[in-house]
C-alpha cells in the first residue's frame, strides 16, 4: 500500500473549517485508511488500493467532509464542451490502445500545488498504473501547443524532442538508452519496433508515453490551462485515474473541459 503524508494545515484549508488534529484522528480512520501519525504539521498514512481517489490531498479532504459532515451526498461536477480534438490513429492498437483526455482551464498554481499534482501523479503511476504499465499520465501546459492532436506510433528514430528534465533534442530510442526516466520504464515497450507519441498541430511533441513528456509543455506556476492525457492499457483504468486528476484541479478551482476524441484513419485529414 502506498504511504502519502499531507500537510495538516493544507488539509484546514481544503475542509474550510478549523479541526485540532486530535479531532479527526478516529474520524480519518473511517475512511478506510492505515492512519500512522497526526499532528499539527502533518498527516502520514497508508492508502488501500481500492481508494486511489485518497492519494491526493483534495480527495482526501473531499472523503473526510463526507465523514465529517460538511459536504455529504453526491459532488456534482460541471463538465464544459471545448473545441479540443484528439485523434487516434490504428497503429498504436497493438501497443497502448487506450488514451483518454480532458482540458483544465483557470486553474491557480503555486509550488505547494503544483507539487501535490506532481506527487499525486506519480503516486498514480506507482500504484493504479502498475509503474506505468497499466496507466500513465501526462499534464501539459496549453500554452504553447495548439489542437488538434494526434496520438500515434512511430519508429525509434523517426521523431526527436527536448524532453523534460533535459537541455537537447533526442529521437525516441535516445531517450530509452540515456533518459532517466528511459532507462527506469523503457521495459514496458521492449517487444515493440514502433513507439507512441503525442502531437499537436504543428508536430510538436507533447509526450513519449509512458515514458516522458517534452520540456515544451512543463506545467510550472505561471500555467493557467492544463491538458491531460492518460494512456494505458485498460478503458476503465484510464478513466478513472483521469476522473481523479481532473477533480482534483477542480477543487484548486479549475474549470473542466472534455476533450473530442475519435479514431483516425485518413493520413493527414487531422489537420
Amino acid at each position: 500500500m502506498p504511504t502519502v503524508e499531507f500537510k495538516f494545515r493544507e488539509l484546514i484549508s481544503l475542509l474550510g473549517k478549523r479541526f485540532k488534529p486530535s479531532e479527526l484522528k478516529d474520524r480519518i480512520s473511517m475512511l478506510g485508511v492505515d492512519l500512522e501519525s497526526i499532528d499539527s504539521e502533518k498527516i502520514v498514512m497508508e492508502v488501500f488500493p481500492n481508494r486511489p481517489d485518497l492519494l491526493s490531498i483534495e480527495g482526501f479532504a473531499r472523503a473526510l467532509k463526507g465523514i465529517l459532515s460538511i459536504e455529504t451526498g453526491f459532488v456534482e461536477t460541471k463538465i464544459e464542451d471545448s473545441d479540443v480534438r484528439l485523434f487516434i490513429d490504428p497503429s498504436v492498437s497493438s501497443v497502448r490502445p487506450c488514451i483518454t483526455a480532458a482540458l483544465v482551464k483557470e486553474i491557480s498554481l503555486n509550488d505547494e500545488r503544483l507539487k501535490s499534482l506532481m506527487d499525486l501523479q506519480e503516486k498514480l503511476h506507482i500504484t493504479h498504473g502498475r509503474n506505468r504499465k497499466r496507466v500513465s499520465i501526462g499534464v501539459h501546459d496549453m500554452k504553447n501547443i495548439e489542437q488538434p492532436f494526434l496520438y500515434k506510433t512511430v519508429k525509434p528514430t523517426e521523431v526527436s524532442f527536448v524532453p523534460l528534465d533535459m537541455n537537447e533534442r533526442m529521437n525516441l530510442r535516445q531517450i530509452l538508452e540515456r533518459h532517466p526516466k528511459g532507462i527506469s520504464y523503457g521495459w514496458i515497450l521492449e517487444n515493440f519496433d514502433r513507439y507512441p507519441i503525442i502531437l499537436d498541430k504543428n508536430k510538436n511533441v507533447l509526450s513519449f508515453p509512458p515514458i516522458i513528456n517534452g520540456e515544451l509543455t512543463r506545467v510550472t506556476e505561471n500555467t493557467r490551462d492544463i491538458f491531460i492525457e492518460i494512456t494505458g492499457l485498460d478503458e476503465k483504468a484510464i478513466n478513472q485515474a483521469l476522473n481523479i486528476i481532473v477533480t482534483s484541479l477542480r477543487d484548486r478551482g479549475g474549470k473542466i473541459y472534455s476533450v473530442d476524441i475519435r479514431t483516425f484513419s485518413a493520413k493527414g485529414a487531422y489537420l
